[in-house]
């Protein structure tokens, strides 16, 4: 009986976590095709300014990583706080560019919408698409309607001294001269990561 319920468990291991479907996913993206040769050293952690303030560490989303935990790894800050700074690139000793991991990661985040970060990435993306600036008012409206709308009425208390103080406006958003341009930039990068 015991060991039907290890082969169980073991059947079940294997299709949450599937570490070859997620590294095949990643691989599509330059730059992150060496993750497999990361040996757990934490030079990129200790070489990161901003890993004090992350959930998992840049070593630790690593081994996420390898393990398959695509959806742990999706659901983590870690992604959101990396500036890009390439510290961690620059000494790792077996070339990973954990920025390019990150940058990987946040786009595979962005199409999925997995974490509430990821989803006001994608909500203040779309408001500078379509208004070439950013208008807080529709941006706020639009987060809490993607993530949860009922947040609005926890807001309301706040966006009415706002409105008293004129700190926030009701009007409609109007385009910035040039809008339509931005927007066609937004095009372009979509086209070139393949329509992220």
């Amino acid at each position: 009986m015991e060991q039907a319920e290890a082969k169980t468990l073991e059947v079940i291991r294997q299709d949450a976590f599937d570490p070859a479907k997620f590294l095949e996913e990643l691989d599509a993206f330059p730059g992150v095709d060496k993750i497999k040769n990361c040996m757990q050293c934490g030079v990129c952690t200790a070489s990161c300014p901003l890993s004090h303030e992350m959930k998992e560490t840049p070593r630790k989303i690593i081994e996420m990583i390898r393990a398959g935990m695509r959806d742990e790894v999706l659901a983590s800050d870690t992604m959101w706080y990396c500036a890009s700074c390439y510290a961690c690139t620059v000494r790792c000793p077996q070339g990973i560019s954990m920025a390019e991991v990150m940058y990987a990661l946040r786009t595979i985040a962005l199409r999925t919408a997995r974490n509430l970060s990821a989803a006001f990435y994608k909500t203040f993306s779309d408001t500078v698409r379509r208004y070439g600036r950013m208008h807080e008012s529709d941006l706020m409206i639009r987060f809490a309607l993607r993530t949860n709308p009922l947040s609005l009425l926890k807001m309301g208390p706040l966006g009415l001294r706002m409105l008293a103080k004129g700190k926030m406006s009701l009007s409609v958003p109007t385009p910035i001269r040039g809008a339509k341009e931005i927007g066609k930039l937004y095009e372009k990068v979509a086209e070139l990561e393949g329509g992220a």
